[in-house]
């Protein structure tokens, strides 16, 4: 005979693991522990055991056999989840202090305001209900860190914000990077005597960019997000990532010598040697410029 918690349980489990669940000879001491370390780890945040186990079943991966759906649960994650989806305050300050602190960490290059809107944004993204769909944390499964699913979504909606307002990024960086570059002895009087038509055509450049393009650049450059963690962020293999970046900077390149070249009434010579000097401090140009 299986017990009320075990049967709540299965009710909300998918069909389909529904048989093999059951013929678990330890389901009800699975569930029992998960239970147990969920309030051990919250022992703040009230807990109806038998909703909690429903809410775990919910978000069970079907294509799973079913002795391998609880191997990565992190049951303490998903009960915090759990607890702010059905609104329970301490459980919201609890998601503040252990969770929504770390944004400042995860966007380092971030202005404190930006960081502050992100953060309220985020919040409101979680835990507000959006056209009577549940609001976004109710989707956390607990297959991994709520932290860095956190993490994943704030990058998201961070990527988003940025697309949403492509123009003062574009106004921004131009003027930024060019007066960052070195005062390089044979470029100090065609920089001088061109600046503004450099700017021009940098900010050009970054226009005819994709909103893709722009944003790999700036999680990789400004963020200084590793490609493992760019590539947690698309789902796209770290590799196929890689190559991505890679051509964004080189499409950068191209598109600024083709402004550069219908501006400008430079020699080959001094075109290239230009660019040189742009390529050279790419990197540390862009961390700076697009963090302003």
């Amino acid at each position: 005979m299986t017990s009320e918690l075990t049967e709540s349980f299965l009710s909300r489990a998918p069909h389909a693991l529904v048989p093999a669940l059951r013929a678990l000879p330890d389901l009800e001491d699975v569930l029992a522990a998960l239970v147990r370390e969920a309030r051990e780890a919250w022992p703040e945040l009230r807990m109806d055991a038998e909703s909690f186990v429903a809410h775990v079943a919910q978000r069970l991966p079907s294509t799973r056999a079913a002795h391998e759906v609880f191997a990565s649960l992190r049951a303490a994650d998903v009960f915090l989840a759990f607890a702010c989806v059905q609104g329970e305050a301490r459980a919201h300050e609890a998601l503040d202090t252990h969770v929504l602190s770390q944004v400042g960490t995860w966007l380092p290059r971030e202005a404190p305001t930006l960081v502050d809107e992100l953060r309220q944004a985020l919040r409101q993204r979680l835990l507000v209900p959006v056209n009577g769909a549940p609001p976004k944390l109710a989707s956390y499964s607990g297959r991994g860190p709520l932290e860095q699913w956190v993490r994943a979504v704030a990058l998201r909606l961070h990527i988003d914000q940025q697309r949403a307002a492509p123009r003062e990024l574009l106004e921004r960086a131009p003027v930024a990077l060019a007066e960052r570059l070195g005062a390089d002895p044979e470029l100090a009087f065609i920089r001088e005597r061109h600046q503004e038509d450099f700017r021009v055509a940098l900010r050009a450049a970054l226009g005819r960019l994709g909103a893709q393009e722009r944003n790999l650049l700036r999680l990789h450059h400004v963020h200084g997000m590793a490609m493992d963690a760019v590539s947690a962020t698309y789902q796209a293999p770290r590799s196929t990532v890689a190559r991505w970046i890679a051509r964004a900077r080189e499409r950068l390149m191209e598109l600024t010598r083709e402004e550069l070249m219908t501006r400008l009434r430079l020699t080959p010579g001094e075109l290239d040697s230009l660019l040189r000097l742009v390529r050279s401090q790419l990197d540390v140009s862009l961390r700076q410029f697009m963090a302003d």
